[in-house]
Order: C-alpha cells, then structure tokens, then sequence
C-alpha cells in the first residue's frame, strides 16, 4: 500500500512539475521564499469562478479565460529583480527563448504589459502575461485556449485602462 501512495505521489509531483514551463520554473527557483514573493495556482474553474464574483460586468474578460484550464501567477517585488541583477526585459528575452511568441505588448499608465503565446508539444496553448508596474512584476502563465481576435479587440485595451 505504502508503494502504491509513494507511486502516486511521485506520479503527480512530476505531472505538476513538467506542466510548468521552464519560464516559470525559473522564476519560481530565483524567487520563491523570498520577501514579499507571492505564487499562486488555480484551476481554470476556480480562476473563471473568481473572476465571475470579483468582475460580473467584465464579460470581455470572462469571454477571454471560459477555455483557460490552469493558471499560475507569481508577484515579485521589482527590488527582488534588482538583487539579483536580472531584469524585466532580459526575462522577455528568456521567455522567446522558452519558445514563446510576443503576441501584444501594451503600455498603459506607466505598466508595460506583455503577452506571449505558445504551442506546447501535446498542441497545448501556453499563455505567458508579464505586467511589469511600478514597484512590481506580475507574472501569469494560463494553460488553454484564448479566441486571438480577443487579445487584439479595443474593447480589451480600454477595459485595461480603467
């Protein structure tokens, strides 16, 4: 029985570790317990259902994550990237090189979004959002599909400047 629950257990912790991509990962190495790091996962489900409860109006926005199955968000203080001598932009580059796309890059206020698309070997989509703010950088990794004409739509971009 023990063989079977450590069988398990393995089975998971490594189909976890490979849906990550080697992006995320690194940022969850260079990061994770450090001061002020925050990393979460959701379900497409609970994400979808959070969304509803927290936005009811935005049905852009809902419209956008009803085929999103996985999420992962990390925030990482900018003074944390500063310590180690890595910055936002060196870590676009590292994300092209992960494989993905630059799908939209949008300057609003001072942030600096970016969103990279890509097409995981089993014909996943991968999304990766980087919001680089002020004090902060939010990184967000959703596993699903995403309608493209959505990310492109000028109602998405005057929704993300309120």
């Amino acid at each position: 029985m023990k063989k079977h629950i450590l069988t398990f257990v393995l089975a998971t912790g490594l189909t976890v570790a490979f849906s990550q991509s080697n992006s995320f990962q690194a940022l969850q190495r260079n990061f994770s317990g450090k001061d002020n790091v925050h990393s979460f996962r959701l379900s497409g489900f609970l994400c979808r259902t959070a969304l509803r409860m927290v936005a009811p109006e935005e049905k852009l926005f809902r419209s956008m994550v009803k085929d999103i199955q996985q999420v992962r968000l990390m925030v990482i203080p900018k003074v944390a990237f500063d310590a180690q001598q890595l910055s936002v932009n060196g870590f676009r580059h590292f994300l092209e090189r992960d494989a993905f796309e630059s799908l939209a890059t949008i300057r609003d206020n001072g942030d600096h979004i970016s969103i990279f698309h890509r097409l995981d070997d089993n014909k996943k989509n991968r999304y990766f959002v980087l919001v680089e703010e002020k004090d902060e950088i939010v990184a967000i990794e959703m596993k699903g599909y995403i309608e493209p004409d959505i990310l492109v739509n000028t109602d998405l971009r005057t929704s993300l400047r309120r």
